[in-house]
């Protein structure tokens, strides 16, 4: 018999992309998401949404977003809605719109051709993709300001105006951008800043008693009982 008893549960609970299934201290954030985009499961097709998420590194940004994308997802497929929650990092794109287009796409058909298409193409190729399919999107675009920082305002103008040329079909497409410092708007031509600006979500930095609720959390999923102390997780809240 092995003499090595790991302290672990399960490790893949501490991985850097795992979503929990509960958000200590961002339900009033989850229930506002849920409001804005209360359309979607009750009269899709009648509107889209754009929300903004912004916050400092650490505050929950990306997994807010997150979870509340397969949340609505979940509910949305329960009542019979082909509703889809994509999430797409603009840095890892290195802030290219037709590398966020072409990830968009991917998760929809995987072996997408990567070359031979204009981003003007790529635009109207996922909302044909979603009209064949009935399907509706929230695409959220994290780390916005590498987009906005690379290519300026006309990426985020073409997808908050993408409607105009399809005044009689459903409307499919929704966003959540997600971003640290609203100071990057001011990049942006005045109409869509005032676009992207009509619904935002705070998140604030996290107290150190609320960290400690989260490192909870964690450590209940990830380790077996004791293998962490309460003066471990002290110190790390007081740290972080």
């Amino acid at each position: 018999m092995s003499l090595y008893s790991s302290v672990f549960k399960d490790e893949s609970k501490l991985d850097i992309n795992y979503v929990p299934s509960r958000l200590p201290h961002r339900e009033l954030h989850m229930n506002l998401l849920g409001k804005f985009f209360r359309f979607a499961i009750e009269t899709p097709g009648e509107m889209a949404q754009r929300v903004l998420i912004v916050g400092k590194i650490g505050t929950g940004k990306t997994v807010l977003s997150q979870h509340f994308g397969l949340s609505i997802a979940t509910e949305a497929q329960k009542r019979g809605i082909n509703l889809n929650y994509v999430h797409v990092n603009c840095r890892e794109c290195g802030g290219s719109f037709f590398t966020i287009l072409q990830r968009t796409i991917l998760k929809f058909y995987p072996h997408f051709p990567r070359r031979g298409y204009s981003e003007a193409e790529l635009t109207q190729m996922l909302m044909q993709i979603l009209d064949d399919r009935n399907a509706y999107l929230i695409l959220t675009m994290d780390e916005l300001e590498a987009l906005i920082r690379r290519e300026g305002s006309d990426p985020l103008y073409s997808l908050t105006r993408i409607q105009e040329g399809r005044l009689k079909a459903p409307q499919r497409l929704s966003l959540i951008c997600v971003l640290r410092e609203p100071k990057y708007l001011n990049q942006l031509d005045a109409s869509t800043r005032s676009t992207l600006q009509r619904n935002i979500i705070h998140l604030k930095e996290y107290s150190t008693p609320q960290l400690r609720d989260i490192l909870n959390d964690r450590v209940a999923l990830a380790f077996r009982y004791g293998a962490v102390s309460t003066q471990t997780l002290d110190l790390i809240s007081e740290l972080a």
